[in-house]
C-alpha cells in the first residue's frame, strides 16, 4: 500500500513540475514560487521527485533514479526553448541535476548509517 501512495505523490509531483515548467512566465501562478529564489526552486523540485520515486520504488535503484530526475529535468529545460515566453536556461538545467542528486545523497548518506538487524 505504502508504493501506491508513493507512486501517486509522485505523479502529483511531477504533475506540477511540469505544469510549472510549462506555464507562461508572468503568469499568477509562477510568479510567487520565485520567493526563495529560482535555483532553489529548481533544486527544491527535483530533490522532491528524486525522493518521492525512490520511495515509490520496493527495490530502490537510487542513483538511476536520480539519473532519471536529472534527465526529466533537462528535458523540462528543453520543453521551455519551445514556448514562445519561456527560455531554456542552463542554471535551472544545473539545478534541477544538484536537486536530484542531493536527493540521491540523502538515501546515499542514511544507508551510510543504517545498522543491521539482529537476526
Amino acid at each position: 500500500m505504502r508504493y501506491w501512495v508513493a507512486r501517486i505523490v509522485a505523479a502529483g509531483w511531477l504533475l506540477v513540475l511540469v505544469l510549472g515548467s510549462t506555464a507562461p512566465a508572468n503568469s499568477e501562478v509562477i510568479q510567487p514560487a520565485y520567493v526563495f529564489g529560482d535555483f532553489v526552486l529548481h533544486a527544491f523540485g527535483y530533490f522532491g521527485l528524486t525522493v518521492l520515486l525512490v520511495f515509490s520504488q520496493r527495490q530502490p535503484r537510487i542513483w538511476i533514479t536520480a539519473i532519471i530526475a536529472m534527465l526529466i529535468g533537462m528535458a523540462m529545460e528543453g520543453v521551455q526553448a519551445l514556448t514562445p515566453d519561456r527560455a531554456m536556461e542552463y542554471s535551472d538545467a544545473l539545478a534541477n541535476a544538484v536537486g536530484a542528486l542531493v536527493g540521491a545523497g540523502f538515501f546515499w548518506f542514511r544507508g551510510c548509517f543504517r545498522t543491521s538487524s539482529p537476526t
